[in-house]
């Protein structure tokens, strides 16, 4: 199985990007699906956070 990146953002807490911690809605599994999962570079929440935070960037996550 190969690796695929994962937001950097997700799942940390509400501060950064809510989805994925806490309740997850149907809204939140679509997001994860869509973006959360090697398209996070195309999610607008993503843009945001990456200029404002861009020491998190350098923790990209493995799976």
């Amino acid at each position: 199985m190969g690796k695929t990146d994962i937001c950097p953002f997700y799942g940390k807490n509400d501060d950064y990007c809510d989805v994925g911690c806490g309740y997850i809605s149907s809204h939140d599994v679509n997001m994860i699906i869509r973006y959360c999962s090697g398209r996070h570079a195309e999610c607008v929440k993503y843009m945001e956070l990456a200029d404002r935070f861009p020491g998190e960037l350098a923790d990209l996550v493995k799976c």
